[in-house]
């Protein structure tokens, strides 16, 4: 090890000595600037680097080390909180080597880990604990009388993947279970995230802390000199023609013979495509390198191909979703494949990040696809075009602000029943101090606080005593003994679907299909014997030809960041050598820019192809959600909208819109239907008034209505 490294210096021999057996000849940047501000103790931190980048040896060589000359005795002393019991089991065993010979215990716990396991922990906890939001809340409600002696003696709380948390139901609940500890300890414990790169570190900073009573440091991540290797391919889809066919084609000449990741926007691209795949290796009779990995796979599917990824025994290309954007272990990976449109700069470096390790270049292929019969959006070649914006924003470091002040009613109900669970009940005044003034939901008043209480009460979710203690009520009774009570997301409900030869799981699907019909679930073709209504069990057996492939599946709302990246695009002559000649895509490109010069397609214009008329703007979605419920208020129009355009909207409309009276966002919220605004898990429990609220919040754009009315 270097002699000039100072941070080295300030570790304990012990966890020096760990650093000697790995070989290492130095700490990398990262490390470096981390292990002083740890070890410091008196500030939150966020190691942002890229995956493989070295983050979770920067948070824990100083932790270990704080652990070792603290020597606290009992009481865990790292609250380590994983969005994935995979990531669970992956970092058990990464600490578990790294503590071996230092006397720190490691202990994971999920819904998987022996609960004799669990018990003997807490009756001597000590070392790190290694956990899930969801099972965090079933340890402080179901091991109440545990709690203060467990976290009696914490010193940091690590949160790994960070950005997996943000602007979702779990992060919101990440948030108020993290306050709630401190309100328990009563004390300020530092955070350690871990997470990708961000542009915009302010927001991250609040979601991480809300109430800013500690510091945060952002340790510099150091220059890199690692080299990416692009190329994007585009390829027109038609009636006539499945495009998946030649990428299929592709991955098979080009990825065979290593391990690679195929990123797909749906399950139902994934199936396809693997089923293709599987194929084309029967017919040349060569092994099946080609796995599919996806949420609805069964667990015991899932964890073999990570298994064989991270082995690298043989060549496997995994065909995914985003289940392996996170960072679960899979070993050296050549190269990742995007198939169709990116949707985030963040999600695409984030995948980019999970190749490219010990020192070799990461390398990423897009395939792009364009439909031939979508008239202007085919002219503008907007998909290659939204690929190019995504990856050169990356490549300029710039990233999605995420959104941290929206509301989460739904979420601040399940707490509100979490903290009965746990207490038995609650004053509404100490329920809004403890959740609110000083927890996650800092942007619910008092008023709003008494107004959801009172909507729960309505519907008997929870019951008021006549000293005025809030309790739990006949409702929500029920709802605390749902299997997926701890569970801040609506988990769909899927049915499983079981090999009939062998009773094995195969995955899930969420359509009932007919007897006799084909499906496709894990790369293999199944024909469907039977369906069990009262197990929501279908029953299948293998064969060889057919099949439709049944999922569900939701858009992406498209930030503002990236359509005004693909305006300049248009402006621009400059050309991306990374876009394949032998496609074309170079010369669609400039097609799609002769196209919108032509049109005069800068500023809010309007142009149609005889069939769909469109109002291009470059607005992001949730600009063009809020024009399209403007359309609807004002001048009762129906138009649909996508993330630079409005459908069946004119310029004159727009007029007419401007010159209109200035609604309030409450009130084009009130013009939908409740259905097309219950996203989250108990939005069903809210009244209008709430629900309008929320809806408004998180899915439209004030300042466009101050621009159009």
């Amino acid at each position: 090890m270097s002699r000039t490294s100072v941070s080295f210096d300030l570790l304990d021999e012990r966890v020096r000595r760990w650093i000697w057996r790995q070989g290492w000849t130095s700490l990398k940047d990262i490390q470096e600037n981390t292990i002083p501000a740890v070890l410091a103790g008196n500030s939150d931190v966020i190691i942002s680097a890229s995956t493989a980048g070295g983050k979770t040896e920067a948070a824990f060589l100083p932790i270990l080390t704080s652990i070792l000359q603290n020597n606290k005795s009992f009481g865990y002393q790292v609250l380590y909180v994983s969005p994935l019991k995979a990531l669970i089991n992956d970092q058990y065993r990464r600490l578990a080597d790294m503590t071996s010979e230092m006397g720190i215990d490691v202990i994971p716990w999920h819904s998987d880990i022996d609960a004799v396991r669990k018990t003997r922990s807490l009756k001597n906890p000590n070392g790190i604990v290694i956990i899930t939001p969801e099972s965090l809340e079933s340890f402080l409600i179901t091991r109440e009388r545990f709690v203060m002696g467990a976290f009696s003696s914490l010193q940091y709380v690590v949160i790994d993947e960070l950005h997996s948390f943000i602007s979702t139901e779990r992060g919101k609940q990440l948030q108020s279970l993290l306050a709630r500890i401190e309100q328990i300890t009563h004390r300020h414990i530092p955070r350690i995230a871990m997470s990708a790169t961000f542009s915009d570190y302010d927001a991250v900073k609040y979601f991480l802390r809300n109430d800013c009573s500690m510091p945060c440091v952002i340790p510099p991540q150091g220059e890199s000199n690692h080299e990416t290797k692009i190329l994007v391919k585009e390829y027109i889809k038609s009636k006539d023609v499945n495009v998946t066919i030649p990428i299929s084609q592709e991955i098979y000449h080009n990825l065979r013979g290593s391990n690679n990741l195929v990123f797909t926007n749906s399950r139902r691209i994934a199936e396809e495509l693997a089923v293709q795949l599987s194929d084309m290796c029967e017919d040349n009779n060569v092994p099946n390198e080609f796995r599919v990995h996806h949420g609805s796979i069964s667990k015991i599917e899932r964890e073999s191909v990570e298994r064989d990824l991270q082995r690298g025994e043989h060549p496997v290309t995994a065909l995914c979703t985003s289940t392996l954007e996170l960072g679960v272990d899979i070993g050296k990976v050549k190269s990742i494949a995007q198939i169709g449109t990116a949707i985030s700069v963040s999600g695409l470096r984030q995948r980019l990040g999970r190749s490219g390790r010990r020192n070799e270049p990461s390398i990423l292929r897009v395939f792009s696809i364009e439909g031939n019969d979508d008239g202007v959006l085919h002219d503008l070649r907007s998909s290659l075009v939204q690929n190019i914006a995504i990856i050169e924003l990356m490549r300029e470091h710039r990233y999605e602000i995420p959104c941290v002040n929206r509301y989460y009613f739904s979420t601040l109900i399940q707490q509100i029943l979490a903290i009965i669970a746990e207490f038995g009940g609650f004053y509404p005044k100490d329920g809004w101090n403890l959740l609110c003034q000083n927890g996650a939901f800092k942007n619910v008043t008092p008023k709003l606080f008494l107004k959801l209480l009172k909507c729960l009460g309505k519907r008997e979710v929870i019951s008021q005593l006549s000293n005025g203690q809030i309790i739990i009520g006949k409702f929500g009774e029920n709802i605390l003994k749902t299997p997926d009570f701890y569970v801040a997301f609506v988990t769909p409900k899927d049915l499983m679907v079981m090999n009939k030869a062998n009773t094995k799981s195969i995955g899930t699907i969420q359509d009932v299909p007919q007897a006799g019909q084909v499906i496709i679930l894990s790369g293999r073709r199944w024909l469907v014997e039977s369906f069990d209504k009262k197990t929501s069990t279908v029953y299948v057996s293998q064969i060889e030809s057919g099949g439709d492939i049944l999922f569900a599946g939701d858009g992406m709302d498209i930030d503002r960041i990236i359509v005004e990246k693909m305006r300049e695009i248009y402006l621009t002559n400059t050309m991306y050598p990374y876009l394949d000649v032998r496609t074309k895509a170079n010369e669609h490109l400039e097609q799609g820019r002769i196209f919108f010069i032509k049109n005069n397609l800068n500023k809010i214009s309007n142009i149609g192809n005889g069939k769909i008329n469109y109002l291009i703007n470059w607005g992001g979605t949730k600009a063009n959600r809020t024009i399209a419920l403007l359309a609807k208020y004002h001048i009762n129009k129906s138009c649909g909208y996508g993330s630079f355009f409005v459908s069946n909207l004119t310029v004159e409309d727009v007029e007419l819109l401007r010159h209109s009276s200035h609604p309030d966002v409450i009130d084009l919220a009130s013009i939908l239907p409740r259905h097309l605004k219950t996203y989250q898990k108990y939005d069903y429990l809210l009244s209008d008034e709430l629900l309008n609220l929320e809806y408004s919040e998180t899915y439209l754009d004030k300042n466009t209505i101050n621009t159009f009315s």
